[in-house]
């Protein structure tokens, strides 16, 4: 197993298919799920200080679909999208995913997100399952490492900052 660390958010490859991704935020859980759900929030942080959310949708049912579509400093558009296949608010997410850009789609992954609290934070565990080795490492390949790892600082903030603010009600 590799693991790797980029800041507070830790990589893992458990196996020749996975990548997991784990974080750690200072809010509790139903907080983070909602961040992580609900579009009007998911547009504060989704996406790296390189690139512009031009579009976030969230179908958030079992068999709804969700789609984010970010423009990098060239104009190029790179679309995430897939389809919801299970929801247990606020514990546990599981979806297909896969990316497309001029000339490249990937094939489909199986995202698993799960939302586990204790003493007031919550750990985000994201497995993403792919269909082949080959498939993990051509994302692996693409930089993702560092693009999540700065998303996940943006939620994180955003998750601290509206967690300050309830408790301050």
């Amino acid at each position: 197993m590799l693991a790797r660390n980029s800041g507070a958010m830790i990589l893992t490859l458990p196996s020749d298919r996975e990548i997991v991704l784990s974080r750690v935020f200072n809010a509790p859980r139903r907080l983070v799920f909602e961040a992580w759900t609900n579009p009007e929030h998911v547009k504060q942080w989704y996406g790296c200080s390189m690139m512009m959310l031009l579009i976030c949708e969230i179908d958030l049912r079992v068999g709804g679909v969700y789609r984010y579509v970010l423009r990098d400093a060239a104009g190029t558009q790179h679309a995430t999208q897939g389809v919801y296949r299970e929801i247990t608010p606020p514990a546990r997410l599981v979806y297909t995913e896969h990316y497309a850009t001029a000339g490249f789609t990937s094939n489909d992954a199986l995202v698993t997100v799960l939302f586990a609290e204790h003493d007031g934070m919550t750990t985000l565990t994201s497995t993403i399952l792919h269909q082949s080795k080959a498939d993990r490492d051509a994302q692996i390949a693409t930089g993702m490492e560092g693009g999540a790892a700065e998303t996940l600082d943006r939620l994180a903030a955003l998750a601290a900052d509206q967690h300050r603010r309830i408790a301050a009600a």
